[in-house]
């Protein structure tokens, strides 16, 4: 027993020297926020965490970072030489890390600098990063994100939401305003977004419970699933899945089959790919070169190009 009891010791003495959680310490920094309307993060590296709460009057920051360094930079006054406050006292405050590049890191941030942040839920929140982790819940104002890599993941929003990414996958869910995207890679999983304007992608979209969007995608899969709409899609290439959308569906698409179940006028200018419309009032395209046309349970009108091969069911 003495025995197993050692080996067990041993072990999770092991696993707490090994564990990430192990190599970093955390410090507590609050900064006042009565009166602050919008607040400002510029990082780098590192993860990045964020939430709303209605009852907060400060920047209440846990920031984490790797032992490696407080040992080799020294832990005295660390985090006046790492991170910059500005704007204190006035109605907008800027936290911004200041962390040499490095060659060894291809460019970037010499060492990432964790944050987990609780902020006043209705400020205006501007968040600059260039790579890692980010997290942001339940704000009620206006949000703007300008990230480098890593995913990022956005809940609740009452208000704007704006993303300019770089690459890496991104997910947002409960927006009350506009969301607005302009993704260069990744994959994107929306969900329960009253506007929808993704002004360039180039990754599969995954996207349910959408009102008004417009989307202008590259290359990926496409997929919309119930909606108000309505739709406005411009697609390069993949496939393009929609139903249950309520409101009327234009697409421009270069190639990739097109499927539509169950929604308003449908008006399609399309390159290459089948086209399948179930459900629709009416179905019109306007431009074809290749493919079929396949429909049924249409209640208007049905027009294709000539020349194009016409099914109905």
């Amino acid at each position: 027993m003495k025995t197993h009891c050692s080996f067990l010791i041993g072990f999770l003495l092991i696993v707490s020297i090994l564990s990430p959680a192990a190599d970093r310490k955390t410090y507590p920094v609050d900064i006042p926020a009565t009166g602050v309307k919008t607040i400002t993060f510029d990082v780098k590296e590192g993860e990045f965490v964020l939430h709303g709460n209605p009852d907060a009057t400060t920047v209440g920051m846990h920031v984490s970072i790797d032992r490696t360094w407080i040992f080799r930079l020294g832990e005295e006054g660390i985090l006046k030489r790492l991170i910059k406050v500005s704007g204190e006292g006035t109605d907008h405050v800027t936290i911004a890390t200041d962390i040499p590049r490095s060659i060894s890191n291809w460019g970037r941030a010499e060492y990432p600098i964790d944050f987990d942040v609780v902020v006043p839920e209705g400020a205006v929140l501007q968040i600059r990063d260039t790579s890692g982790i980010i997290r942001i819940a339940d704000m009620k104002a206006p949000v703007d994100i300008h990230d480098g890599s890593g995913s990022l993941s956005v809940i609740g929003v009452q208000g704007d939401l704006t993303i300019a990414k770089e690459s890496g996958d991104i997910a947002v869910e409960r927006v009350t305003g506009m969301t607005k995207i302009n993704s260069q890679s990744g994959q994107m999983k929306l969900r329960n977004l009253a506007q929808l304007d993704i002004e360039h992608s180039d990754g599969n979209l995954d996207m349910t419970d959408i009102g008004t969007a417009h989307v202008r995608n590259n290359s990926g899969n496409l997929k919309i699933t119930t909606g108000t709409g309505p739709l406005d899609i411009d697609d390069e290439s993949g496939e393009i899945y929609i139903a249950d959308v309520k409101g009327d569906i234009k697409i421009r698409d270069t190639s990739g089959q097109i499927r539509v179940l169950r929604s308003g006028a449908v008006t399609i200018n399309d390159t290459d790919g089948d086209i399948t419309v179930q459900q629709a009032p009416s179905v019109a395209v306007l431009q074809k070169e290749s493919g079929q046309v396949k429909v049924s349970q249409i209640s208007g009108e049905v027009n294709v190009p000539a020349g194009i091969e016409l099914k109905r069911r």
